[in-house]
């Protein structure tokens, strides 16, 4: 189906938005016979999330620049097909086994499968087998993007829904010996479990959910977490995350987290607390670079003049950006990965052309979405797909948050500030980004509401 503006990627999946099923959850890996296999789950009113929600699997053997459908995880289950269903999923590797883990339904309980061909089939989920337990009453937001290795673990997060309200979760870290039978719920130990306070960040916060585990240059973990401190109305800043302390325990042990709820020291090797980070409200990955010794990531982000009441910052997903970090406290805007154009652009209809609204409470989303944006590092390369939502030629989307297309991206040069100014980066058509220079390159702290991204007059 044809895009009205040039999509930013290769597409991977599209589903027509008349239909209500939308694709989110991106997950990518690179499995061990080198090719790539992603993932993205349906979610919407067409679709069966609450139910037994599907997760679809595709794989690469060129290095993304073509795509194959293997098929929906329930149907490479052996034996199959397994009425278990798949949310929110992340892969992980264990040498040459393949795993995922994710949700049975959006709130359902924790699954597990391992597939021993590079994800061509998966073990199925059964109880006491694949079906992990945790003192959650059966219900998760299992949204972690990551589940990563450290001290001779295996590390993912997830959260408890404690209300309706968005980010009313308690936070759990879960940890199981590298070396163990992964499907065996025995092997994966739960932590305590932190919940919110309100009082956080002068009473403007709201909740937090899909954390992300992230090994440290100093040798620590830390979780951080997409923070909700809108204004009451459910509009304002959102450029908020939270950086949750992992202490491990002895091999047999439950792990300990905690958190301090006032701003993240990264001088103190036990520290926590909140960091300023553009689309600290929308969901991200951060991975540490050993090579330029930063962390980084693709996030949303916020132009001055849209960080106000009227606009919604959790649904503000038009623009994605890379930062990154010497110490996961201070954030520097690297160059833009892609962007609605018209967010940017000086003619007041054509801004306000890039907006639904108003909504209820009288604020505005963005038409276009660029969102959840998982990546690998690869070489001096950004391996990344994107959930997107994009108006196309059987009348548009519903909204910027409701994804019709499922794109696949090559970020070149990474650590070079403007290295694809000059050239078209591969695998990619066309995008809706302005050139490199549209931003400023800008740290993230006390001065942020004061910058503004200038438009590039070259």
């Amino acid at each position: 189906m044809k895009a009205d503006f040039p999509l930013p990627g290769t597409v991977v999946a599209y589903r027509p938005p008349a239909s209500g099923i939308f694709l989110g959850s991106p997950s990518l890996i690179r499995c061990a016979d080198g090719s790539l296999l992603t993932s993205h789950d349906e979610y919407g009113p067409g679709s069966s999330e609450d139910r037994s929600a599907q997760t679809y699997l595709y794989r690469s053997r060129d290095d993304g620049r073509t795509w194959t459908r293997l098929g929906a995880m329930r149907d490479l289950t052996v034996p199959g097909p397994d009425e278990t269903g798949l949310f929110w999923n992340s892969f992980f590797r264990r040498d040459t086994e393949l795993f995922s883990i994710g949700a049975a339904a959006s709130g359902g309980g924790l699954v597990i499968r391992r597939s021993i061909d590079h994800g061509a089939t998966w073990t199925a989920a059964a109880p006491g087998r694949g079906r992990l337990i945790v003192s959650t009453d059966g219900r998760t937001h299992a949204s972690g993007p990551l589940t990563v290795p450290f001290a001779g673990r295996i590390w993912t997060a997830v959260e408890h829904p404690l209300s309706p309200t968005f980010g009313d979760t308690r936070i759990t870290v879960l940890a199981a010996d590298a070396r163990a039978d992964l499907l065996d719920p025995a092997a994966w130990l739960p932590s305590n479990g932190l919940s919110r306070d309100t009082g956080w960040l002068d009473g403007t916060f709201s909740g937090w959910l899909e954390g992300c585990p992230v090994p440290t240059r100093e040798g620590g973990l830390v979780v951080m977490l997409r923070v909700d401190n809108r204004y009451p109305n459910g509009a304002g800043i959102g450029m908020k995350a939270a950086i949750v302390r992992v202490h491990p325990s002895p091999a047999g042990s439950a792990p300990a987290i905690s958190f301090s709820g006032g701003a993240f020291d990264p001088a103190d090797p036990t520290g926590s607390g909140f960091v300023d980070f553009p689309g600290g409200c929308v969901r991200f990955i951060v991975r540490y670079d050993p090579r330029s010794d930063r962390y980084w990531s693709i996030c949303s982000y916020i132009p001055e003049a849209y960080r106000n009441a009227r606009y919604n910052a959790e649904r503000f997903r038009g623009i994605l950006v890379l930062v990154s970090s010497p110490d996961l406290a201070r954030w520097t805007v690297e160059r833009t990965v892609v962007a609605d154009e018209r967010l940017l652009a000086d003619d007041p209809a054509m801004r306000e052309a890039a907006f639904d609204g108003p909504f209820g409470g009288g604020y505005y989303h963005t038409r276009h979405g660029f969102q959840y944006p998982f990546f690998l590092i690869e070489g001096d390369d950004l391996l990344v797909t994107i959930r997107t939502a994009i108006t196309d030629s059987t009348g548009g989307t519903r909204a910027g948050h409701d994804a019709n297309y499922y794109l696949f991206r090559r970020v070149e040069d990474f650590r070079t500030r403007e290295a694809d100014s000059g050239s078209r980066a591969k695998n990619q058509g066309p995008t809706l980004k302005p050139s490199p220079s549209s931003y400023e390159r800008e740290r993230v702290d006390e001065r942020i509401a004061r910058q503004t991204p200038t438009r590039s007059r070259s």
